[in-house]
């Protein structure tokens, strides 16, 4: 069973100072190491706080000059089951301005990634649970100072879901049919692609899962929000870990990355 966790529909996203190259530097921003998270749980809050709490707690670090590599050309050498991303194919009826209208999105694109996802991961059901729209701000990363019309880029590394997080979903999802799904294999998992293409700016950045020490180097941050709560991994930085783009991502090239995975806990 495969949840989808997030389908992203982006525009322009993810690493900036970005050139067409095998190799491009970057920067990201981490959880910082830091005691206080010894004592409290890294939090934020998705809402106005109306008790004067603090939005957040989070600590995050600035790392310079973050090193990825170029999948392009080498997609055979990184699997699913290993490395935790592929690259998919996905022929889509969407046109760009369809993707302004939340039914085609759920009635036709949703289906279309739900059929992918069975035939890529072999799995016997696929449930979406939502979908985000990016298109960013032509001033972002400088702040305009007003609310944006849709989500930007992001550069703080993170995991969106935690196997108990994906667990409680499940049954949230499901009911009293839950159970059915909880004895076999589960799993939550992203898709994300491009509205045009080919993709020359803020494409995705992706961290090879086998170079992360999960004991040391993920740590479980709650995201509240007014009417639920969900539990996310906040990542620390190593220089061991090993990050990864697509260049010239087309909108017909899907990626599809693990986010938690009941066979892997």
């Amino acid at each position: 069973m495969v949840f989808i966790g997030t389908t992203y529909l982006e525009n322009l996203l993810y690493l900036h100072n970005f050139t067409v190259m095998p190799a491009v530097q970057s920067n990201v921003h981490f959880l910082a190491r830091d005691s206080v998270y010894e004592k409290e749980k890294p939090n934020t809050l998705r809402y106005p706080s109306e008790d004067d709490l603090p939005q957040t707690n989070f600590r995050v670090e600035k790392h310079e000059d973050i090193t990825f590599h170029d999948i392009r050309g080498q997609e055979s050498s990184f699997s699913y089951e290993k490395n935790g991303f592929t690259i998919a194919h996905l022929d889509s009826k969407m046109a760009y301005t369809d993707f302004a209208n939340s039914e085609m999105i759920k009635n036709v694109f949703l289906k279309e990634v739900s059929t992918m996802l069975q035939s890529v991961l072999e799995a016997t059901t696929v449930q979406a649970l939502e979908y985000i729209i990016r298109k960013r701000h032509c001033t972002f990363p400088i702040s305009t100072g007003q609310t944006y019309h849709y989500n930007q880029p992001t550069s703080v590394a993170h995991i969106d879901s935690t196997p108990s997080c994906t667990t409680a979903t499940v049954k949230n999802r499901n009911g009293e049919n839950a159970s059915e799904f909880l004895q076999q294999r589960y799993q939550c998992v992203n898709i994300w692609k491009p509205l045009k293409g080919p993709l020359r700016d803020w494409p995705l950045g992706l961290c090879d899962p086998t170079t992360v020490e999960a004991d040391s180097d993920l740590r479980a941050a709650d995201i509240v929000y007014s009417e639920y709560v969900v539990e996310n991994y906040q990542v620390h930085f190593t220089p061991e870990q090993k990050w990864y783009y697509l260049d010239n991502q087309l909108p017909s090239e899907v990626i599809v990355f693990r986010q938690s995975d009941s066979d892997m806990r």
